[in-house]
């Protein structure tokens, strides 16, 4: 069940994820932001989140339906690990916009 929920909750928000995605290089626009490492990965968290989405689903459902990992020990809760990876996009981009708001005062440069 988890990996069902997990699968249309990833995929709807890779589609969603794809606007902010394409407008990350606005990100880049103040002088200075290039050099600035938490935009950076703010923006790389933001950038990648629709493909380790798509990514995170086809890999949690091919460990957990291949025949050839039938034997695999844990193969479901590796499946779920698998399928919870777009977790540490939204964590990363969360700390670094947190990052940014405290000690840039909201700036990106």
């Amino acid at each position: 069940m988890f990996l069902f929920v997990a699968t249309v909750i990833w995929i709807a928000g890779a589609v969603l994820g794809l606007l902010p995605a394409l407008m990350t290089p606005m990100m880049f626009d103040a002088p200075g932001s290039l050099e600035n490492p938490m935009t950076v990965t703010f923006a790389l968290s933001i950038a990648t989140f629709p493909v380790v989405c798509v990514v995170a689903v086809l890999l949690g459902w091919l460990v957990f339906g291949l025949p050839a990992l039938a034997h695999f020990p844990h193969r479901y809760l590796w499946a779920c690990a698998l399928i919870s990876l777009p977790l540490l996009n939204v964590v990363i981009g969360g700390l670094a916009l947190t990052w940014i708001t405290w000690f840039n005062g909201g700036s990106f440069s």
